[in-house]
């Protein structure tokens, strides 16, 4: 048995049932209960994610976000404001996960996730209206 509720769960950002609810997954279908763990007094269950987590785990982000409606950070470690996450791309949103992932110790699944920033393409237009006698003087 792996030592990280990602790893065991199948779910990079360890996110619990609750929020895989209310980020649209559906109960025996996209997760099942996994792990129960306790924090602050309170148990919680791990959701146990069936079919590919990176995809997953970006369903339920798109939907709720980083924040609850309190609003508090649902990690303690990142918070992306939700306009600024939804306008990331698919691979940059791969970046974030498995920085999430890493944070929540797993090691299992990091072949899923990039591990250097995601290059920014840069587009450069330049006009030269010098003329070669000019560039030569």
């Amino acid at each position: 048995m792996t030592s990280f509720r990602t790893d065991r769960n199948n779910n990079p950002t360890a996110f619990i049932v609750e929020l895989a609810k209310e980020g649209g997954l559906t109960e025996n279908v996209d997760y099942v209960s996994g792990d129960p763990f306790n924090s602050l007094g309170h148990t919680y269950v791990t959701a146990k994610l069936i079919g590919d987590p990176l995809e997953l785990t970006i369903r339920v982000i798109d939907k709720v976000g980083f924040y609850s409606v309190q609003p508090h950070a649902r990690w303690n470690y990142i918070a992306i404001p939700f306009q600024l996450w939804k306008s990331l791309t698919q691979q940059q949103k791969a970046y974030v996960i498995g920085f999430m992932y890493r944070n929540e110790g797993g090691t299992e699944m990091s072949n899923l996730f990039p591990t250097t920033p995601v290059p920014t393409p840069i587009n450069v237009s330049v006009t030269d209206t010098l003329k070669f006698q000019e560039k030569m003087s």
